[in-house]
């Protein structure tokens, strides 16, 4: 009993509970993988990097970066506020963005070389709107640290997502089956969300509506540098797919896109469990002025690699082998781009749920150097292997040595800002004594 008792606890922690809705949805999404590639072609999937690509850039700036600055305050008014702030810049961007996209759907489509922006031109808009609402819905339950409701929102999402590219592709609605899908599940989760979320996510309403043109001025540096900072910070992970595509075209694109879709699938589950967690966690102790921010970084740092390392070793060894057998023969050789770009993989698996750290500590501009450096050097990396001649592969090569190189560095950059906090509040609590 005492084992089962143990168990239980596990399974109601934090990172567990997201962790478990973070299995079942993406595990879904990835469990429909083999038959995905037998229903959609390797020039859909690319149409699915390139319209996720562009979505998930778009999606960094719809909300102007309200919602990362909705854990901090320390009253649930400007909480509120703040959220208000993002559901006005998520209704006027994204009316800009649908007239913009509406507009020029047809030079769109020339200048990425692919006629999804033409013929499925509300599908950027409709995307970008449901990253943004499920964001901001997202940090509320972040805040309240409800991860109850995160977890159904990961389980809701990929399901949905996983259904929708299944059935209306055996339906024959083929690539807007595939394409819809990522769409669907946000709108999805939302549901999630609310389901899981019955308790008031910005803590309880105390009858006070804090007014928006102070929390405006007190916070304004995320919309002025964070939103730029998110917005270079997706350049930097999705310009890369849609240089290969216009660069290499939309085939070699495709067996690049399931290579990334795989490995990302599992690696999201964590990524998703440990940065919530480590957002919420992490505010909490700044809130309360505790002074072991860099012992929380290194933990979780330490945990992730001990994660990783085994699976990655095995798509390194193992990748072609492992995606001819799964997905088929025509698609074994992405799994030769899978055992190069892992490494990579390993390394944002790693950094990522503790870069968060930096935009908490109100370090937007260091951020926004380093997203900004990233994102010059992994475009470089991909025009400079074209203009050479250069095969697809050792462009994927370059591309893995440039993302080690930068989140080595975005490590050192947040261990350096968690220790001078730590080294402020020591001092200060030597002071008090």
């Amino acid at each position: 009993m005492t084992a089962v008792s143990a168990m239980a606890r596990r399974l109601r922690a934090p990172v567990a509970r997201i962790l478990i809705g973070s299995a079942i949805g993406q595990g879904a999404v990835f469990g429909v993988s083999p038959l995905l590639t037998r229903i959609y072609s390797p020039e859909d999937f690319g149409a699915l990097a390139l319209i996720t690509a562009v979505c998930a850039v778009l999606g960094a700036i719809i909300t102007l970066g309200w919602e990362r600055a909705v854990v901090l305050p320390p009253d649930g008014a400007t909480a509120r506020a703040l959220v208000r702030l993002g559901w006005i810049s998520l209704l006027g961007v994204g009316s800009a963005l649908a007239a913009i996209a509406y507009i020029g759907r047809s030079l769109f489509s020339e200048i990425l070389g692919s006629r999804v922006f033409e013929d499925y031109w509300w599908l950027a808009p409709v995307t970008v709107a449901a990253i943004g609402a499920y964001a901001l819905v997202s940090s509320t339950m972040v805040r309240a640290q409800n991860y109850t409701a995160l977890a159904f929102r990961n389980a809701t999402q990929g399901l949905s997502q996983a259904a929708t590219s299944v059935v209306l592709g055996l339906a024959g609605i083929v690539p807007l089956g595939l394409l819809v899908s990522v769409a669907v599940g946000r709108i999805a989760g939302l549901v999630g969300l609310g389901v899981g979320g019955r308790r008031r996510a910005t803590n309880k309403a105390d009858g006070t509506r804090a007014r928006l043109w102070p929390v405006l001025r007190r916070y304004r540096r995320f919309p002025l540098v964070n939103t730029w900072s998110r917005a270079v910070n997706s350049v930097g992970l999705q310009l890369p797919t849609i240089l290969l595509i216009a660069l290499y075209g939309s085939l070699e694109a495709g067996l690049f896109a399931l290579t990334v879709r795989v490995i990302a699938a599992p690696i999201t589950i964590i990524v998703d469990a440990g940065s919530q967690y480590f957002e919420g966690s992490f505010s909490s102790r700044l809130r309360g002025g505790e002074g072991t921010l860099t012992r929380s970084v290194l933990r979780l740092v330490r945990q992730h690699l001990l994660i990783g390392i085994l699976p990655t070793l095995a798509v390194a060894v193992l990748g072609p082998a492992l995606y001819g057998f799964i997905f088929g023969a025509n698609w074994a050789e992405a799994g030769g781009y899978a055992q190069i770009i892992v490494a990579a993989y390993l390394a944002q698996f790693v950094v990522v749920p503790v870069s968060r750290a930096l935009v908490l500590l109100e370090y937007q501009t260091t951020q926004l150097v380093w997203d900004i450096t990233r994102a010059v050097l992994t475009s470089g990396a991909v025009v400079v292997c074209a203009i050479s001649g250069l095969e697809m592969v050792w462009c994927v090569v370059a591309l893995t040595l440039t993302y080690l190189a930068t989140y080595g560095v975005l490590l050192a950059l947040i261990l350096r800002a968690t220790r001078k906090y730590d080294q402020t509040i020591e001092a200060r609590t030597l002071g008090a004594t």
